[in-house]
């Protein structure tokens, strides 16, 4: 009997609904498996190491019966995604008589099934999706791009058989189109999609393709498809991780190896110390929390995302009304992929640890800051970031450029000790939006003879929140530089070009914030413990059940 609520009433045992459910799909797992021939070796493991990412890197977002059904993903791809190369009419009939048990299952709820049949349907949808938008962004490229861009253009595009060369493997780079990953999301649930990003994240890690190209399709779908849309839902763990695993095949495919061996030795240096003690020590303190953002099983291997927030009672030694203070925020350390990039350009690393002080107003931010250089910097080796001559910067408005610096010089500390870039009235007009109000430092800390180059921003919490969904995220600026317009060219901009610029920010804006309103909506689902779907992959939800009912024939209906 299946209760409304959260478990199956046996007469000895109760036992979890969602232990039921993941036994099931275990099941379909097994039972696929038994009966087909010529699969990919790692079938199994590489199902197993997707469950494993999808609880790594969202924790308890996902409703359980999500996670669950990555581990049958490839089973319903290889029955219902018929574009897919690895389509066969004997694998689609092994699939489906898999599956069928699955859905006459009577220890799974009518509701369950549904949203299983949703979930399948939409990752096959998904993956056409990304590589729709891989070859769409080569067409661009190659319209658009020099010479060499046009020659790799069929590894990009094409089923491409023959070897990539080192100087195509960084050739070949990833354009953005926010507004296509809007529709596109809009029709699927989210879940499928977090599903698909593990997915693509496994198959980067443990490559089962012997086509060089099918590799690189990956990296550039990875680049500009799941760790963009990732980052904008707020999974910044696990868009860092999928942008880390394709810098490092990037590297691979270019015969560099022993840049990804030295980033691993850099980290692992790092990982050694311990982000606690090294907090303890920047802020000088023995009291401090340290949470990680992800999540790791004992047994699931190494992730190189290593970031979470922390919370540090730090101490005034310069002031008369207090002498403690707390302070808040985020921090990372740098993954593989992006050190062994960092390695490759030659020049040196200035932020292997990175720190933000969030702070609730621009006056405490500039408080925070200002007592952090008078009373702790002195502890450390100042070191000037790439292109500064100071250790010390700040920039912003007018307004907050003169609140951090009037804390700064009650605190003591000279003028000629940073540098600052005010953003002008008219440079602000002209952009339609104030720059990013930050102010940061750049420090070595030794521990144990280790030195550790560090990083920290303070911010306020509007600030932190514009730069992740609003105007001056990260993805905006990428996203307009791959449309030809930039801040160096502001001053000869159109007003048609402006315009133009501004609908896009415009658009922007309204699809990162809805893409991480799609977090919260699965987040608050699931805490009520309602399995909520999209209306509009219904459809998805039907043609899938089609093709189930057409492959088992002599089954019938109790499916549909």
């Amino acid at each position: 009997v299946v209760s409304s609520e959260n478990c199956i009433l046996n007469e000895k045992e109760i036992i979890p609904a969602e232990e039921v459910f993941h036994e099931s799909c275990r099941k379909v797992l097994d039972g696929y498996i038994s009966c087909t021939k010529g699969e990919r070796e790692d079938f199994k493991d590489h199902a197993h190491r997707v469950y494993k990412i999808v609880k790594a890197y969202t924790g308890d977002d996902l409703p359980p019966e999500a996670a669950s059904l990555s581990l049958i993903h490839d089973v319903a791809d290889r029955m219902f995604n018929k574009k897919s190369t690895k389509y066969n009419d004997t694998w689609a009939r092994n699939a489906a008589d898999a599956l069928y048990g699955f859905m006459d299952d009577e220890n799974i709820s009518h509701d369950q099934l549904k949203y299983s049949a949703c979930l399948l349907a939409d990752m096959a949808e998904i993956e056409q999706s990304a590589a729709h938008h891989r070859r769409l962004m080569a067409k661009i490229a190659e319209e658009e791009s020099n010479e060499g861009y046009r020659e790799i253009y069929s590894l990009v595009a094409e089923r491409h058989m023959d070897k990539v060369s080192p100087k195509q493997w960084a050739i070949a780079q990833p354009l953005l189109d926010l507004d296509y990953m809007r529709l596109e999301m809009d029709k699927v649930n989210i879940e499928a999609f977090i599903i698909k990003g593990a997915e693509i994240m496994d198959n980067l890690q443990h490559p089962s393709s012997k086509r060089e190209s099918a590799v690189l399709q990956d990296v550039l779908e990875a680049e500009s498809f799941y760790a963009p849309i990732l980052e904008a839902m707020g999974y910044e763990a696990f868009a860092a991780e999928l942008r880390s695993v394709a810098k490092v095949r990037r590297l691979i495919g270019q015969g560099r190896e022993d840049l990804v061996e030295s980033a691993k030795e850099i980290q692992d240096r790092v990982l050694q110390v311990g982000t606690k003690e090294i907090t303890g020590k920047i802020f000088g303190v023995n009291d401090s929390a340290i949470n990680y953002a992800i999540r790791k099983d004992e047994d699931s291997g190494e992730y190189s995302t290593h970031m979470g927030e922390f919370v540090a009672n730090t101490k005034y030694e310069n002031t008369d009304t207090k002498n403690e203070n707390t302070v808040a925020g985020n921090w990372r350390i740098k993954t593989v992929g992006s050190l062994a990039d960092k390695l490759k350009g030659g020049d040196g690393i200035m932020d292997i640890v990175g720190m933000m002080v969030i702070s609730r107003d621009r006056e405490t931010t500039a408080c925070d800051f200002a007592h952090f250089i008078a009373d702790r910097l002195k502890e450390f080796r100042p070191v000037c970031a790439r292109g500064k001559n100071r250790p010390i910067y700040i920039q912003g408005t007018k307004e907050y450029v003169n609140a951090v610096e009037q804390n700064l010089h009650k605190l003591g500390v000279d003028s000629d000790e940073y540098l600052v870039k005010i953003d002008t009235d008219e440079k602000c007009e002209k952009r339609g939006y104030s720059i990013y109000e930050v102010s940061k430092v750049t420090f070595a800390v030794d521990i144990d003879d280790v030195e550790i180059p560090v990083e920290i921003q303070f911010l306020t919490k509007d600030e932190r929140h514009r730069a992740r969904i609003e105007e001056i995220s990260h993805l905006i600026y990428k996203y307009l530089q791959s449309l030809g317009f930039s801040e160096d060219n502001l001053e000869k901009e159109t007003t048609r070009q402006r315009v133009e610029r501004m609908k896009i920010v415009s658009l922007a804006k309204e699809v990162l914030g809805a893409l991480y309103k799609r977090r919260s909506d699965m987040k608050a689902s699931k805490n009520t413990g309602n399995l909520g779907l999209n209306p509009k992959s219904t459809l998805n939800q039907d043609k899938f059940l089609e093709s189930l009912i057409e492959l088992c024939p002599d089954k019938l209906t109790t499916c549909a």
